[in-house]
C-alpha cells in the first residue's frame, strides 16, 4: 500500500515497512483488490506476450544469421546471444533507480518503445550491403536493454524481504545461465546432429521448444494444487 499522500506507482520498491507498522494494518478495500488483480492480469499478459515473441526470435537467430551475413561464425553467435543479457543488465538497474524517484510507468514506456524499435532493426538487419552481423549484434543488444520492461511489470508493491530478493535473483541467473547455454547451441547442434536443414531445424526447435513450455504450465499448476494440499 501506498503510503500517506505517496502515490503507489512513486512509492519506493524497497522501503523499509517493518510487520506492525501503518501500512500492514490497512485492510485493502474492494477497489484496491480489483486494481491488484487488473494489474496482476495485464503482468501475466505482458511477460506473456514477450515471451512468446523471445521464444520465436531464439530458434532463428543462426540461421538468420547465417543467411544476412555469411561471414558471421558460431564465435559471432555466442557474442550476438550475450549482446541481449549485456543490455539487459546494464538497463536493469538503470530502469529500476528510475522507477523508484519517478511513476514507473515511465521507464516501462521508454523500455517498450526501445523493445519495439530493436525489434525492427532486427527484422531488417538484411538490408545493408554488408556488415549484417553487426548491425543485428546492436540489435540484440538494444532488445536486452528493453527487456528491462519485464523487471518493472514483476516488482511487487510494497515492502520486500531483502533476504527472499537476493535468494530470488540467484535462482533466477542460475535458470537464466542454463537457457543461455540451451538458446545458443541448440539450433546449430540440432542441425550438425541431425543434418537439418535451417527450416527444420527452426521449426522442430521450436516444437520442442513449445512442449518444454506445456510441460512448464502443467508443472506450475502441479505445484500449486500440491501446496493447497500439504500446507
Amino acid at each position: 500500500m501506498a503510503g500517506r499522500g505517496i502515490p503507489a506507482e512513486q512509492e519506493p520498491l524497497l522501503g523499509d515497512r517493518p510487520p506492525g507498522s501503518r501500512e500492514w494494518n490497512i485492510i485493502e478495500t474492494q477497489e484496491h483488490y480489483k486494481s491488484r488483480w487488473r494489474s496482476i492480469r495485464i503482468l501475466y499478459l505482458t511477460m506473456f506476450l514477450s515471451s512468446v515473441g523471445f521464444s520465436i526470435v531464439v530458434m532463428s537467430i543462426w540461421p538468420y544469421l547465417q543467411k544476412i551475413d555469411k561471414t558471421a561464425d558460431t564465435s559471432f553467435l555466442g557474442w550476438v546471444i550475450a549482446s541481449f543479457s549485456l543490455g539487459q543488465m546494464v538497463a536493469s538497474p538503470v530502469f529500476g533507480f528510475w522507477s523508484n524517484y519517478r511513476p514507473r510507468k515511465e521507464p516501462l514506456i521508454v523500455s517498450i518503445f526501445i523493445s519495439v524499435a530493436a525489434n525492427c532493426l532486427y527484422a531488417y538487419v538484411h538490408v545493408p550491403a554488408s556488415h549484417n552481423k553487426y548491425y543485428m549484434l546492436v540489435a540484440r543488444g538494444l532488445v536486452g536493454f528493453g527487456a528491462a520492461n519485464t523487471d518493472e511489470v514483476q516488482v511487487p508493491q510494497g515492502s520486500i524481504d531483502q533476504v527472499a530478493v537476493v535468494t530470488t535473483n540467484v535462482l533466477f541467473f542460475v535458470v537464466l545461465f542454463i537457457f543461455a547455454l540451451f538458446e545458443t547451441i541448440l539450433t546449430p547442434l540440432t542441425m550438425d546432429m541431425y543434418a537439418w536443414t535451417r527450416e527444420q531445424a527452426v521449426l522442430y526447435d521450436g516444437i520442442i521448444l513449445a512442449a518444454l513450455g506445456v510441460e512448464a504450465v502443467i508443472i506450475f499448476m502441479g505445484v500449486k494444487l500440491l501446496s493447497k494440499k500439504f500446507t
